[in-house]
């Protein structure tokens, strides 16, 4: 069977055991830096956007496509600009933003951190962000994974945090996948912190305008979800949406005067809850599709 019609594989790196340890984060870090690679020694790109991504998407949401009068777009990274008949895949819970967000919590008014991280930077020669304590993945990628390896280990306290490990896990499982209209994932990062619930709350709730390209990515996303419910909810968003259509909001905010490490992580666990419980629902629908 395909790995992704196991809903619970790590994506990353199917082999990885479900023991609870750094594994997950370090897997991701070197995917994020473009060094991970996978057991025939490839580098793990994307996954999804690769075929057998696509084969999932396909295969599960087959028949919804087919009565919504939509289509996976032609090239798996290519925009077609048709988002009104094409459809892309995304990642509902973004582990970068979460990730990042968490990090620069550690650092800011930490003197002891913020100047082992500018030391390391010199040493790897990695760029940051203006005025920004902690930049990409490349910014910060190699620090933490040469931390990992270290005796002294001055960031466990960070990447460490069991929260944080079951999320990067969860996140890169195929619960967390879902089709948007085709232009919708990249045009939403920056308005909505690339949060699924204030993806929800601005564009299928308030109804405000989004472009990708030229072209209007906003109008198809809400025909989309409202195709969805006449459809008995085939995408699984009951854990997002209640009952009268209302987006279901994450307990905090991110980047507002209440950021704290604990708000951090109650944000990372009720994250990962929602993927549960997503999974538990999707394994019902296929259950069914496999039924008819």
């Amino acid at each position: 069977m395909n790995d992704f019609f196991d809903l619970d594989c790590f994506l990353l790196k199917p082999e990885l055991s479900e023991e609870v340890s750094d594994k997950r984060v370090r897997t991701w870090l070197e995917y994020k830096i473009d060094v991970l690679k996978d057991n025939k020694g490839r580098k793990v790109k994307d996954p999804e956007a690769s075929e057998d991504a696509r084969d999932f998407y396909q295969t599960i949401w087959e028949k919804f496509l087919e009565k919504s009068g939509l289509s996976l777009r032609p090239d798996a990274k290519r925009f077609s600009k048709n988002p009104d008949h094409y459809v892309q895949g995304d990642w509902m819970c973004s582990v970068a933003t979460t990730f990042r967000n968490g990090l620069i919590l550690f650092v800011e008014g930490n003197d002891e951190w913020e100047l082992e991280l500018n030391t390391l930077r010199k040493k790897y020669h990695l760029k940051r962000r203006p005025n920004d304590g902690v930049g990409g993945p490349n910014t910060y990628g190699e620090i933490l994974l040469d931390d990992m390896k270290s005796d002294e280990q001055k960031f466990r306290e960070f990447w460490g945090d069991e929260v944080v490990q079951n999320f990067v896990r969860s996140a890169y499982t195929p619960a967390n996948l879902i089709i948007v209209p085709d232009g919708f994932n990249g045009a939403r990062y920056n308005p909505t912190k690339d949060y699924w619930d204030l993806t929800l709350k601005k564009y299928y709730h308030y109804k405000e305008p989004l472009t990708a390209g030229g072209c209007d990515v906003a109008t198809p996303f809400r025909k989309l979800l409202k195709k969805n419910r006449e459809e008995g909810d085939s995408l699984c968003l009951s854990p997002w949406i209640d009952e009268q259509g209302n987006p279901i909001l994450l307990p905090h905010s991110p980047n507002d005067d209440k950021d704290n490490k604990d708000n951090w992580r109650d944000l990372m666990a009720e994250m990962t809850r929602r993927i549960k419980c997503r999974r538990e629902q999707m394994a019902q629908y296929i259950a069914q599709l496999q039924n008819e």
